[in-house]
C-alpha cells in the first residue's frame, strides 16, 4: 500500500502506514493525534494530520526540520490524491481487520493481554 502525492516538485511516499513506531510517536507528541485519527485526518482536511504526515517525510531528508515551522502543501494540492487516499485507509482498514480476526479465530491464543477475548469477553484461559 502506498500513496504517493507530488507537490513541492517531489514525489512523497506519503502513507502513514509505512511509519516507523518513532515516527508516529514524534506525530502523537506534536498533534495529539495516535494512527487512526492520523489516517482519517487526512481526508476530513484536519491541519495537523496533513502536515504531520508530510512533515514526517521531510524529515527523513532534514531531521532538524521543526513541526512549528512547518507548512505543508495546501489542501488545493491534495485534492487530486484523495480518491487515492480514500482506497489506501479502505484497503489498509480491511486488512488490519482480516488479521484480527483470523488471530481471534486461533484456538488457545488470547487475542488481549488480560487472557479474554477483546470481542467476546470470554475467558481464554483453562
Amino acid at each position: 500500500m502506498t500513496w504517493n502525492v507530488f507537490w513541492n516538485g517531489l514525489e512523497y511516499d506519503a502513507d502513514p502506514a509505512g511509519f516507523s513506531g518513532l515516527e508516529l510517536q514524534e506525530i502523537k507528541q506534536r498533534t495529539g493525534l495516535d494512527f487512526w485519527p492520523l489516517l482519517k485526518g487526512i481526508p476530513r482536511m484536519d491541519p495537523d494530520a496533513t502536515r504531520a504526515v508530510f512533515w514526517t517525510v521531510d524529515r527523513r531528508q532534514n531531521p532538524e526540520l521543526a513541526f512549528g515551522d512547518y507548512a505543508g502543501p495546501t489542501f488545493r494540492d491534495l485534492l487530486p490524491y484523495l480518491g487515492a487516499y480514500k482506497t489506501l485507509v479502505d484497503d489498509l482498514g480491511k486488512a488490519v481487520e482480516t488479521a484480527t480476526s483470523e488471530a481471534s479465530e486461533k484456538p488457545g491464543i488470547p487475542s488481549s493481554p488480560s487472557g479474554t477475548d477483546a470481542s467476546t469477553g470470554a475467558s481464554t484461559t483453562p
